[in-house]
């Protein structure tokens, strides 16, 4: 695992709803994906645009290879709910055969 990006502050709200989502992720990645794998590997790099945008991406690579969804799971309804419905950010998910992308874009308050 590597992780790389500046410090953030966040609001409460904003830190649980990215801790549930990354959660959801890790999960996934240890249960079909990249985590699976002996390895495998997952990056999450995050950066701050100057109109105060956040934007997070999870990078999945070394695992088995990856087929898209035929439907929506229920971690992916619940990540694109309470990112887009609460914080009112987007989430996008690139399933790319060698590993699941994730990014996140959100405003910080």
């Amino acid at each position: 695992m590597r992780i790389d990006g500046p410090a953030v502050m966040l609001d409460p709200t904003t830190a649980q709803t990215i801790a549930i989502s990354l959660h959801e992720l890790a999960t996934n990645a240890a249960k079909y994906g990249s985590l699976s794998a002996a390895d495998g590997h997952v990056e999450i790099a995050w950066s701050l645009t100057a109109d105060g945008r956040l934007n997070l991406c999870w990078i999945e690579s070394g695992g088995p290879t990856v087929t898209p969804p035929t439907h929506r799971g229920f971690g992916t309804r619940i990540m694109e709910n309470i990112i887009g419905g609460q914080l009112k950010g987007e989430v996008r998910f690139d399933w790319r055969e060698q590993g699941l992308t994730c990014e996140i874009a959100l405003l910080l308050a």
